[in-house]
């Protein structure tokens, strides 16, 4: 996913999306996915248009690059498993910017 998208958390904390601007964490509620063990971690926009917003999914103990057109038509996802983020409620600070 790194090698996609970028270091975890170097991504931008909200994004321009047809004119509006959007944190990431806003995202996460505009495509349903705000659920209590969900955690915003950044985005980006690619050079091609595709927005990329990546999350944690905590039932599925992944971080999720989710890939959206404009109009949040979702386009695919990557998930990745951290095993250094099961269980330790410190991992998600370092990687979120927040």
């Amino acid at each position: 996913m790194e090698s996609l998208y970028g270091a975890l958390g170097s991504g931008d904390q909200s994004l321009t999306i047809c004119g509006v601007v959007y944190p990431v964490t806003d995202l996460l509620v505009r495509m349903s996915l705000n659920f209590q063990d969900s955690r915003a971690i950044d985005g980006l926009v690619l050079p091609d248009g595709r927005i990329v917003f990546r999350y944690y999914d905590g039932q599925d103990q992944r971080v999720v690059a989710m890939e959206i057109d404009e109009d949040f038509r979702c386009l695919g996802e990557v998930r990745a498993h951290y095993p250094e983020c099961v269980g330790d409620e410190e991992w998600y600070p370092q990687h979120c910017g927040h």
